[in-house]
């Protein structure tokens, strides 16, 4: 069983895997994107690892007979309570460190600390690491406190009252009840810090496409040609980054602005809201248009995208954008993990 760590607020999940990021936080639109717009998150600060909580954390026993099975938690009383969210490194790591808008990668198992019980292990071979965006406002607070500063290479422990998890719902399908903390051990495999901009050569307009101008504070400029639409999905490099190959399956940070083909109107634009935007491709997280026209292209690139309503809302209107509407958007793509 994967337990969700999302906010339950917000929607019903978080894999206990503390799920791989499929989305941003709330933005001004829930369909500029796949499916949210940008977020950057509120409320995410250091851990305040006050001494008595440390102390909670200091009765925990950490084993490992097996690095290929990973670490097993042990502990001396239960229940465990801290209260805030409070981290302990086991070993510290040599990599670069979270911040509140990074990609983190992790493979972990999380416990209740009303029981002491295990209730989902990541580690093993077979299992796939999970990867965080710390800008997410739809994952609950106390795993983006946890990983804003984390390192990579670090194994941490850390444990998040009920406030900062699941509140006074708890997770019933899992067996965490209102007042249980949550007790997490992760070995911090990767840390992607985006970009500021796309970087790389500059690749030559293609005739008949829409053109673009781009100013580094209010972002691109979309230009529509007075041709019709294309038929079929356009994804043209506008700038060639030099970064690595975006694969299927990854999360991406990536600031985007989205308009009508028809009149050139924006409907939504992360630029604006001056929030990055953060979603798993391949996974139905956005429009099939970002799937297809990112994956492929290389993190830093500035990817131009004319979206065919097949590949994008087809007859569904949304906020700002009618029934059967091609669109375009120019998208950075910042970081890749």
């Amino acid at each position: 069983m994967r337990v969700q760590l999302k906010a339950l607020a917000a929607c019903a999940a978080l894999s206990l895997g503390l799920t791989a990021c499929s989305s941003g936080g709330s933005g001004t639109t829930a369909t500029a994107t796949p499916s949210v717009g940008a977020s950057a998150a509120t409320g995410v600060h250091a851990p305040l690892n006050k001494a008595a909580d440390l102390a909670v954390l200091d009765q925990i026993k950490v084993t490992e007979t097996d690095p290929a099975a990973g670490p097993t938690l042990t502990f001396s009383k239960t229940p465990i309570a801290v209260s805030a969210t409070t981290v302990k490194v086991l070993t510290p790591g040599t990599g670069a460190k979270a911040t509140t808008d990074s990609l983190v990668t992790v493979k972990q198992s999380l416990y209740v600390g009303g029981t002491g019980k295990l209730v989902d292990n990541g580690f093993g071979a077979s299992k796939p690491a999970s990867t965080f965006y710390t800008g997410d406002q739809q994952t609950i607070s106390g795993l983006l406190t946890a990983l804003v500063g984390a390192q990579k290479g670090s194994r941490i422990v850390f444990a998040i009252p009920p406030a900062e998890a699941f509140g006074d719902q708890g997770q019933t399908a899992a067996s965490i009840g209102p007042k249980d903390d949550l007790v997490v051990v992760a070995d911090v495999t990767g840390v992607s810090l985006p970009q500021s901009v796309a970087t790389g050569a500059a690749v030559a307009p293609v005739a008949g496409q829409p053109t673009v101008t781009f100013d580094a504070t209010k972002g691109p400029t979309i230009t529509m040609p007075k041709t019709a639409a294309p038929k079929t999905l356009v994804s043209q490099s506008l700038i060639e980054g030099t970064g690595p190959v975006v694969k299927g399956g990854q999360s991406l940070i990536v600031n985007y602005t989205g308009a009508l083909y028809a009149d050139g109107t924006v409907f939504d634009s992360s630029w604006t809201r001056k929030a990055h935007f953060s979603f798993q491709t391949n996974t139905g997280a956005v429009i099939p248009g970002w799937d297809k026209g990112l994956v492929g292209k290389k993190v830093g690139s500035r990817v131009l995208l004319v979206v065919p309503p097949a590949d994008g809302y087809a007859a569904t209107a949304k906020q700002g954008i009618p029934a059967n509407s091609e669109l375009v958007f120019v998208v950075d793509i910042l970081a890749a993990a």
